[in-house]
C-alpha cells in the first residue's frame, strides 16, 4: 500500500541563491533518507519559490521489514568441546530473547574471522508516519545555511522566519514543530495576489490550488514562462535577448508568478560602454539586456520581471524605467568626468589606497608588478615595454568614479580609459585581462602581456598573504588565494606558457623585501608548495590520481607538468607501456631507500648487456626530456624495459656477495635516477 507525501515550508522571502541550493539538497537528502529508512520514494519532486520549499512523492505506508543478523561471541566461547552451551552462549541467547537452539553458526561475519554464533531477527517495519515525524524536521534543519538567525523565542535558526508548515501523508497531518510553528494542512497563495489560506489534501489538488492562487510552484515551469515572455517582448521591438541562463534561473527563484515587463531608456545612454549598461541592467536590477536583431548592438530596451499581475505592468514599467534612468545618468556623469584626464594621472593617488596594512598600498603593489612582470617577460623572451606600461596602469581605474560606483567594472573601465588616453591597444587590453580568469572555467587572457600581468598580479597577492601568515585554512579563504592559484595554473596551462614558478616566487618575495616588507623566511617555498597543491587539484580533473602523483615533483612549470601527465596518461592505457612501467617500478622498488651508487665496472654478461643499453639510452633520453618530447622518451623507456626484464629474469640482484649486490643495484639506481627526470614510476598503480 502506498500514499502521497506533501511537505511545504512557508517562509519570508528567501534569497534566490539559497532556493536553488535548497531544492538540490532536499531532492538528494529526502531520496537518501527515505530509502535508508526503508520507505523508498516514487515520483519524488522538489519545488522552490521565494516563499516556499515543497517536497512531494509517493511512499509505502509501512516500512519494509528487515532481517538482521546479530553476531554474538566466537563459537568456541559459546559452546564447549562437547557442544554444550557455555555461560557466554546462554547469556547471548537470553539477551536476544531466543533459546539456545535458535542460535546459528556463521563463518567470517563482517569484520570478523572464524566461526561465531548469531541470531537472525526480523525487524518489523513501523508505520511510515512514525518515521516521517522525525525525518522531515531533521532534513529541513539540515539544509546548509551560509547565514542564519534566530527568528523566535524558541532559538530555532533558519535563513528566514518560517511562517507555516505543511506535512500531509495519506491525507493526514504528520505532527511535528520547527521552533514555534507546528505542522498542519493549510498552505497559502501568493503574498499579494491571493494571500488566503487553503486546505491541502492531495498533490494534484495542492498544485492546482497554488496555481489558482497565482503561485507557479515548479521552477522549471517558471523558467519556461520567463523564456517565452522574454522572447515575445523582445520580438515586439525587433530585438533578441542576450542569452543568460544564469539570470533566467535567478529570476525564476525571485518570483512565484513571473510577469514580463518591457522597458526602455534614452538612446543617449548608448554612448556608455556596453559593459556599463549590462552591469546596470543585469547585476543591479536583474533585467535582461536586449540587442537589435539586425546589428546585434545593445538596444535601449530591456526586459524585467515582476512578481505581480498583468494589470500592474504599466505601473511596474514606470518604476523600472525610473530606476534604470537614474543609474545610467549617474554612470554617464562618471564616464564624462573620468575621461577628462588621462588614466596615468590616477596612478599617483594609489598611494592613498591600502592593499593591506602589512603589505602596503596599491601604489606599492603596482611597483612590485612592474618588476615581477618585467622579470617574467625576460624569462619568456617578451618585450618589456608593453608589460611595464600595463603594470604601471593596472590599478589606476580603481580611483575612477565609475569603478568606485560599480566595482564589477574594474579592469574593464581601465581598458576603455586607457584607449581614451591614447595608450597602445595591447596595454589597454591587458588591463582588462589582468583579472582573468575570475573563476574555474572562465575565459583566459588572450594577449601575452595580459597573461603576464594576470599571473604577476595573482602571484603577488598569494606571496604577500602567505608571507604574513594568512594562508587559507581548510574552511576559510578570505583573500581568495585558492582562486588566484587556480587562475595562475589554468592560465599557464591553457595558454601553453612554460615558466618556472620557483623562480617567479623567489622574485615575488624579493620585490616585497626591496620595499622593506617583512615576510616569513620560507615564503617562496611555502608559495610553491601551495601552488603545487592547487596544481594537483587542477590536474586531477583530467588525469588519474597516480599519474598526477608520478609527475607532480618533476618540474616547477605547471604547463610542463601538464604535458608529462598527458603523455603518461595516454601511454598508461596501452599494454606494452604498462609492462614497461611495471618493470621500471620493480627497478625503483628493489633499490633500497637511501642507497648510493658505487663506482663499478660491469662484469657478467647480463650486467654488461644492460649497462651498455643504458649508456646508449641515457643521452638520447635526456635530450628528449630537454626538448619536451615526452612521448618519444616513453618509447625509449619501453625499449630499455626489455633489457631490464631480461636482467631480472637471468640475474639475482640481491646477491649474497656485497660487492656483486652493490654493483647490480648501482646499475639499477642509475636507470631509476635517469627515468625520474620524466616521472616517478614508483607512484604509478601498475
Amino acid at each position: 500500500m502506498e500514499a502521497e507525501l506533501i511537505v511545504e515550508v512557508g517562509t519570508e522571502e528567501l534569497p534566490a541563491s539559497f532556493v536553488s541550493k535548497a531544492v538540490k539538497f532536499l531532492r538528494e537528502e529526502f531520496e537518501k533518507r527515505l530509502s535508508q529508512n526503508r520507505i523508498p520514494p516514487k515520483n519524488l519532486k522538489v519545488f522552490g519559490t521565494p516563499r516556499r520549499l515543497i517536497v512531494t512523492g509517493i511512499l509505502p505506508k509501512t516500512q519494509s521489514s528487515l532481517e538482521e543478523l546479530v553476531v554474538g561471541p566466537p563459537y568456541d566461547r559459546a559452546f564447549d568441546e562437547n557442544g554444550k552451551p557455555t555461560k557466554a552462549g546462554l547469556g547471548f541467547a537470553r539477551s536476544q530473547g531466543v533459546s539456545v537452539e535458535e542460535l546459528t553458526v556463521v563463518e567470517n561475519p563482517k569484520g570478523k574471522k572464524g566461526k561465531y554464533v548469531a541470531v537472525k531477527k526480523l525487524l518489523k517495519g513501523k508505520p511510515s508516519e512514525e518515521v516521517l515525524r522525525e525525518l522531515i524536521p531533521d532534513v529541513i534543519l539540515s539544509i546548509p545555511l551560509e547565514k542564519s538567525m534566530r527568528w523566535d523565542s524558541s532559538g530555532l535558526r533558519f535563513i528566514r522566519p518560517i511562517r507555516w508548515l505543511v506535512a500531509v501523508f495519506d491525507g493526514k497531518v504528520v505532527p511535528f514543530s520547527l521552533g514555534n510553528v507546528e505542522s498542519g494542512n493549510v498552505s497559502y497563495g501568493h503574498k499579494f495576489l491571493s494571500p488566503e489560506g487553503f486546505e491541502v489534501k492531495t498533490v494534484k489538488d495542492f498544485i492546482l490550488k497554488l496555481k489558482e492562487r497565482c503561485v507557479i510552484p515548479d521552477q522549471e515551469e517558471r523558467k519556461e514562462i520567463i523564456r517565452r515572455q522574454l522572447n515575445l517582448l523582445s520580438e515586439k521591438v525587433n530585438c533578441v535577448p542576450v542569452e543568460d541562463e544564469d539570470l533566467i534561473e535567478e529570476v525564476a527563484f525571485l518570483t512565484e508568478h513571473p510577469v514580463g515587463v518591457l522597458g526602455s531608456f534614452e538612446k543617449e545612454f548608448l554612448k556608455l560602454p556596453e559593459e556599463v549598461i549590462k552591469v546596470v541592467l543585469k547585476e543591479h536590477q536583474r533585467f535582461f539586456v536586449l540587442k537589435e536583431k539586425d546589428s546585434l548592438k545593445i538596444s535601449n530596451y530591456f526586459v524585467g520581471f515582476s512578481d505581480s499581475s498583468e494589470e500592474t505592468v504599466e505601473t511596474v514599467r514606470s518604476g523600472y524605467e525610473k530606476v534604470v534612468r537614474a543609474r545610467l545618468s549617474d554612470a554617464l556623469f562618471f564616464y564624462t568626468e573620468d575621461t577628462k584626464k588621462p588614466l596615468a594621472d590616477y596612478v599617483e593617488k594609489l598611494k592613498g589606497v591600502v592593499f593591506h596594512e602589512k603589505l602596503g598600498t596599491m601604489f606599492e603593489k603596482t611597483q612590485r608588478l612592474i618588476k615581477l612582470s618585467s622579470f617574467m617577460a625576460d624569462l619568456l623572451g617578451v618585450d618589456r615595454e608593453v608589460v611595464e606600461r600595463a603594470s604601471f596602469l593596472s590599478k589606476a581605474d580603481l580611483l575612477t568614479e565609475m569603478v568606485k560606483e560599480f566595482p564589477e567594472l574594474q579592469g574593464i573601465m581601465g581598458e576603455y580609459y586607457a584607449l581614451n588616453s591614447g595608450e597602445k591597444e595591447e596595454v589597454a587590453k591587458s588591463l582588462r585581462e589582468q583579472y582573468l580568469p575570475r573563476f574555474w572555467g572562465d575565459v583566459l587572457p588572450e594577449t601575452v602581456p595580459g597573461v603576464i600581468l594576470s599571473v604577476a598580479d595573482k602571484l603577488d597577492t598569494i606571496t604577500g598573504f602567505v608571507g604574513i601568515g594568512l594562508k587559507p585554512s581548510a574552511t576559510s579563504d578570505p583573500f581568495a588565494l585558492r582562486r588566484n592559484a587556480i587562475g595562475i595554473i589554468s592560465t599557464l596551462v591553457g595558454k601553453k606558457v612554460d615558466v618556472d614558478l620557483e623562480e617567479l616566487a623567489k622574485k615575488s618575495v624579493e620585490t616585497y623585501r626591496e620595499q622593506g616588507k617583512k615576510l616569513k623566511e620560507d615564503t617562496a617555498e611555502e608559495v610553491c608548495e601551495f601552488l603545487k597543491e592547487r596544481l594537483k587539484v587542477y590536474l586531477k580533473q583530467e588525469f588519474s590520481h597516480d599519474v598526477v602523483e608520478s609527475v607532480i615533483e618533476t618540474s616547477a612549470s605547471p604547463y610542463d607538468v601538464y604535458l608529462r601527465a598527458k603523455t603518461v596518461e595516454t601511454a598508461k592505457g596501452k599494454k606494452d607501456f604498462e609492462e614497461a612501467f611495471f618493470t621500471m617500478k620493480r627497478v625503483k622498488n628493489i633499490v633500497p631507500q637511501g642507497f648510493e651508487a658505487v663506482s663499478f665496472e660491469p662484469e657478467e654478461f647480463y650486467e654488461k648487456k644492460l649497462w651498455n643499453a643504458y649508456l646508449e639510452f641515457r643521452p638520447k633520453f635526456e635530450e628528449l626530456i630537454e626538448e619536451k618530447r615526452y612521448k618519444e622518451a616513453l618509447e625509449l623507456i619501453k625499449e630499455l624495459g626489455r633489457f631490464v626484464g631480461e636482467f631480472f629474469d637471468c640475474v639475482l640482484v640481491m646477491h649474497e656477495d656485497e660487492t656483486v649486490r652493490n654493483r647490480r643495484l648501482s646499475i639499477l639506481w642509475n636507470i631509476s635516477s635517469t627515468i625520474s627526470k620524466l616521472l616517478d614510476v614508483g607512484k604509478l598503480s601498475v
